[in-house]
């Protein structure tokens, strides 16, 4: 609507006594003005220009649909369509796209049947309408909306809008007859479903409920297992379909959660939820082609509810298109129905990579009255008062938190196994730092899913990460995750050593079937291969040793590798050279110190004696003995990697 049409433009009127330009004062140049206003969306000072112009000249249709469509865009529909029907009706009934301008309007009020009243009624009269496509497009959405397939009969076109309600109306009663006749056809039994059947979808709806309640969690794994099941008695369930693809997502299955999205697209082209995902996933594999594609097609989609508005306003913010994301979040805002702190922060973020500060800073303040506990609007308030030219630093994402990096710089050592916690407390130098951050790995399902992506699909530094942050969760779908991992061929042997080490320290004491060389096999112990064929007490005593000696001191990989160490070196020794163990402890001290300068961490050979109770020339003597065995065969990277 406004800024749809050519606008006729003033003459600047010149003083030429004071040199002042006088601003034209002619309905022309207020709609300029308001154009350019709107564009910036500067909506209510483009609202009092476009009601200048038409208070200029009352008659003029053009200014009149000028209004209305600013209207619309601030989220008066009602208003809007009450001047597009003074237009058809009063000033200039040939103007056919008034007709689809009110089925948008009235599609946004939720007025569905109304709506596609209107569009008949617009493709009747001009069949070959500026707007036919979306005209038509826009009919298969409001169908999906109602939940009703197939279109209406042809209407016959009014003379002008004052036949506009009859012809509302007969296409009401037509819709209400083609509804019943589809439910009855062919099934020789009343429309209304029956009891049974009631409870059957009854019980999909709460095991929908239930399956969203854990993605909300971080639970994907269990939500992944309803959502299977869902699909199995109902493969057409687009949106069980659609949420396992993000389940499989966030567990890292990028194939599986793609395949699952073409498949909702296959049944549903436009079935916007999968738009969104997939254009997000295709940017993750770094698919610019693929990934432009689907931006295109999210760019023309005009959702009427407010949740999936919502969702394509945020998926294209998270893809860089500010711009619109932030022309939908103003019409969200702008309807005055009450809106979610959520969405008060992704307009503030739009509008803040606009460079529209002082717009971010009032959305920012609304969502801090709204949710004053969270304290998000209030870190990003302070982040816009800190800046220094450009956007803030860091730059404010749609995800609605406050980054991790902010809360707890100091306490990011946090993500380190149970065993170090309490080292990890002192080093943070907040003693709630690994507190709040253990809090997130086990509530935040971003956190969550980035772990579980970084399992799967991350570099092996980010993976080794993943696993000393995932020791620390320590819940079933923890360990449905790990346990997936052993089996996954593409892991590398050391990233599954640690992984059985991880689940050992969780408390899995069943047998765990690994995927080792190409064939299964199953695991008693805590590490894969010993390559020996017994396990003598007395090894085991210097194993228990160093888990004592050692916890709160290192971190998982540590001690996981103190504890491979040693059996590495009985491997190397068996069966001629195995030591005699008098001591366990001594060997002990002899393993912390290898492991404590392979990590680089400072230690004497007195020192990790003094720990054990050991002399530090046996300390020497033991690791001596050691580090020549494995010279002897081959390097350290054999043990570690």
């Amino acid at each position: 609507m406004a800024g749809e049409k050519p606008h006729r433009t003033g003459r600047d009127n010149v003083d030429t006594h004071g040199n002042v330009v006088m601003f034209p004062v002619d309905a022309a140049a207020y709609s300029d003005r308001a154009v350019k206003l709107l564009d910036r969306l500067q909506y209510d000072k483009a609202l009092r220009y476009f009601r200048r112009a038409v208070e200029c000249e009352p008659g003029d249709a053009i200014h009149q649909c000028n209004l209305a469509g600013a209207l619309a865009e601030t989220g008066r529909f009602e208003e809007s369509n009450l001047i597009l029907r003074h237009i058809v009706n009063e000033l200039d009934p040939s103007m056919s796209e008034c007709y689809y301008y009110m089925a948008n309007n009235f599609a946004y009020l939720e007025c569905y049947q109304e709506a596609e009243a209107a569009l008949d009624i617009y493709l009747a009269l001009d069949p070959q309408g500026a707007y036919g496509s979306e005209a038509h497009e826009m009919k298969e959405m409001l169908h999906d909306e109602m939940n009703r397939p197939g279109a209406y009969p042809g209407a016959r076109p009014p003379a002008n809008a004052a036949a506009f309600e009859e012809a509302a109306r007969g296409l009401k009663e037509a819709a209400a007859a083609l509804n019943q006749a589809a439910e009855s056809e062919g099934s020789g039994e009343p429309a209304n479903p029956s009891g049974q059947a009631r409870e059957a979808q009854s019980g999909q709806e709460a095991e929908h409920q239930e399956a969203r309640r854990m993605m909300e969690e971080g639970r994907f794994v269990e939500a992944g297992r309803i959502l299977e099941r869902l699909l199995q008695a109902d493969p057409d369930d687009l949106p069980a379909r659609n949420n396992l693809a993000l389940a499989y997502y966030y567990m890292g299955f990028f194939k599986e959660s793609c395949e699952m999205l073409h498949q909702v697209l296959a049944l549903d082209p436009g079935h916007m939820h999968a738009l969104c995902n997939l254009a997000i996933f295709e940017r993750q594999a770094g698919r610019t082609e693929q990934e432009r594609e689907l931006i295109e097609r999210l760019a023309k989609l005009q959702p009427f509810h407010r949740e999936p508005a919502f969702k394509l306003a945020n998926t294209l913010g998270i893809l860089g298109r500010h711009e619109e994301a932030y022309r939908h979040l103003r019409r969200l805002l702008a309807t005055g129905s009450p809106a979610e702190p959520g969405v008060y922060h992704c307009a503030a973020v739009a509008a803040c990579h606009l460079g529209r500060y002082d717009e971010a800073a009032g959305w920012w303040a609304a969502c801090r009255r709204l949710d004053p506990e969270s304290g998000i609007g209030s870190y990003y308030l302070e982040l816009l008062q800190r800046r220094a030219g450009g956007l803030p630093d860091p730059v404010p994402s749609y995800h609605y938190r406050i980054p991790y990096e902010a809360k707890a710089r100091s306490g990011r050592r946090a993500e380190r196994s149970a065993a170090a916690e309490r080292n990890v407390r002192h080093e943070a130098g907040e003693p709630g730092a690994a507190a709040e951050w253990e809090r997130q790995l086990k509530s935040d399902p971003l956190v969550r899913s980035s772990l579980f992506w970084a399992l799967r699909s991350g570099d092996s530094a980010t993976k080794l990460q993943a696993l000393q942050a995932l020791s620390l969760i320590n819940d079933e779908e923890a360990k449905q995750a790990l346990r997936g991992l052993l089996l996954d061929p593409e892991q590398d042997g050391y990233v599954k050593e640690l992984t059985l080490y991880v689940l050992r320290l969780l408390g899995v004491e069943d047998a765990l079937e690994v995927e080792w060389d190409g064939k299964k096999q199953l695991v008693d112990g805590y590490h894969l291969i010993s390559g020996l064929p017994i396990w003598e007490p007395d090894w085991q005593q210097v194993i228990d040793a160093i888990r004592t000696g050692m916890n709160g001191r290192y971190d998982m990989i540590q001690m996981h590798d103190a504890e491979k160490l040693w059996i590495e070196f009985l491997r190397r020794s068996y069966p001629n050279e195995v030591p005699r163990i008098a001591k366990a402890d001594s060997w002990a001290a002899a393993i912390e110190y290898i492991i404590a300068k392979k990590h680089g961490h400072p230690i004497t050979c007195s020192e990790a004696g003094g720990r054990y109770a050991v002399s530090a020339a046996t300390v020497a003597k033991h690791a001596k003995r050691m580090e020549e065995a494995f010279r002897a065969e081959a390097t350290e990277k054999n043990i570690y990697q």
